[in-house]
């Protein structure tokens, strides 16, 4: 009988101030076979990039997919994929889930600036609490482990991420959340209506022309 698939993470998480963590006590984190390549894809980059430059160790990129929670009593009761209770996985090892845990959404923190980053074997989250410059850090989760969750997926699902092209450029990705990324409560999501404004607007100017100068000036073509 096949295995079900690893559908979450939770991760338990450190704070750059020991007294306050804004009750982001661990990561959930959704894995589908998209993202699982996505993040290994990742991996093999920095191992390309260090090879040509061995001061490269890592990369950073922008990433909505985690959301961060309190510890709760719901949490205690679930159990991974080996049958052991969540609360029983050793502190610094991700808990494999089958199942979203469905955490009310009163458990959810509001947190901004969300990243992931990635080595050559080991892949881990970051964010700041909201209007804080308090940073929350995933513990690490393992290329092992990253290769582990792909092998439970189908095998339809993981042929289908063989067709897809390389991850966009962290910029391109950047944009992507800055129209689709919103908000309800303190949980983030994807929403194909975001509503957009001028200060929208403003933030993905400020994402192109870290790569693409602006023009200084207006200089209309002759004819």
């Amino acid at each position: 009988m096949s295995k079900p698939p690893i559908t979450h993470l939770v991760i338990d998480t450190s704070s750059t101030n020991e007294d306050y963590n804004g009750d982001c006590d661990y990561a959930l984190v959704p894995m589908t076979a998209v993202y699982v390549a996505d993040l290994l894809w990742y991996m093999a980059e920095v191992g390309r990039l260090h090879r040509a430059d061995d001061s490269v160790y890592d990369l950073e990129c922008w990433d909505g997919t985690p959301s961060y929670f309190r510890f709760n009593d719901r949490l205690e009761a679930i159990r991974d994929i080996y049958g052991d209770l969540a609360v029983d996985v050793p502190r610094g090892e991700p808990i494999l889930l089958a199942n979203d845990p469905r955490f009310g959404e009163e458990e959810f923190q509001r947190v901004e600036c969300q990243t992931v980053q990635a080595s050559v074997d080991e892949v881990w989250w970051t964010a700041y609490v909201k209007h804080t410059n308090v940073r929350i850090e995933t513990a690490r989760v393992s290329k092992k482990t990253l290769l582990k969750i792909q092998d439970r997926f189908p095998e339809e699902e993981r042929r289908h991420t063989g067709k897809r092209p390389v991850p966009p450029h962290p910029a391109v990705r950047h944009i992507h959340d800055l129209l689709y990324l919103d908000m309800q409560g303190k949980r983030t999501f994807y929403n194909p209506d975001k509503i957009r404004d001028c200060h929208t607007l403003a933030q993905i100017a400020e994402v192109v022309a870290k790569y693409i100068p602006r023009p200084s000036s207006v200089k209309p073509d002759r004819r």
